[in-house]
């Protein structure tokens, strides 16, 4: 009975592993797409708008994607950096936020496995991982960017990222100012990570309760 329950056990740690995969690369793609077929999009659109100034500020985003700009062959080049970015970036949220699936599994499996439990286990979402995995991948954002304005040298030409330093206490184009606003980028996105999920669980638990 032991050795059975023991098989169980590893069994659904695979299965669990194996959904966790799957829906990374299911994420990774769906985001990917989106983010390859939006910056195609925008970049014609931004083409055949019409103004004399063609692209003036969406030609900002060559500073940070190597090749682009608001051209028929840079409309490709975004694409593939959309794409690249927007699957790396979804992949990144995932793979932090599924470290909380376990704990939530757990849970329901301590409990008496009624509707209830179910329901509060599968509409909940965790702030703590979800303040990790947004805090994450914005604060890194930012880090990145940032150091490369400074390494290419153009940081007293990047007047746009400067405004963030009226929003960002001590930020500004140095490796220094770089560190100083990814941690404050990371702890505004954990507070607000976690008073969005406490909003939400309240919500889905008091629904959860009337649809018993």
């Amino acid at each position: 009975m032991q050795a059975g329950e023991s098989t169980t056990v590893v069994i659904n740690d695979r299965l669990l592993k194996a959904a966790v995969r799957l829906n990374t690369w299911l994420l990774a793609v769906v985001f990917g797409c989106f983010g390859g077929l939006s910056m195609f999009a925008i970049t014609y659109m931004s083409l055949y708008r019409g103004l004399p100034d063609t692209g003036q500020y969406l030609n900002l985003l060559g500073v940070f994607l190597p090749g682009y700009s608001v051209t028929h062959a840079g409309a490709w080049i975004g694409m593939f950096w959309g794409a690249v970015i927007g699957a790396l970036l979804a992949a990144m949220f995932y793979r932090i936020y599924a470290r909380s699936i376990p704990s939530q599994v757990e849970k329901y499996l301590r409990a008496d496995h009624g509707r209830e439990d179910l329901l509060d286990v599968t509409m909940r979402f965790d702030g703590n991982y979800l303040g990790i995995a947004l805090g994450a991948i914005t604060s890194i954002g930012l880090l990145v960017s940032t150091s490369w304005l400074v390494a290419r040298g153009t940081a007293d030409e990047s007047r746009h990222m400067e405004l963030l330093g009226q929003y960002l206490p001590g930020y500004e184009i140095s490796y220094t100012g770089a560190i100083i606003g990814a941690v404050e980028l990371f702890v505004i996105f954990y507070l607000m990570s976690l008073l969005f999920s406490w909003v939400y669980n309240s919500v889905a638990r008091v629904r959860g309760r009337n649809l018993l």
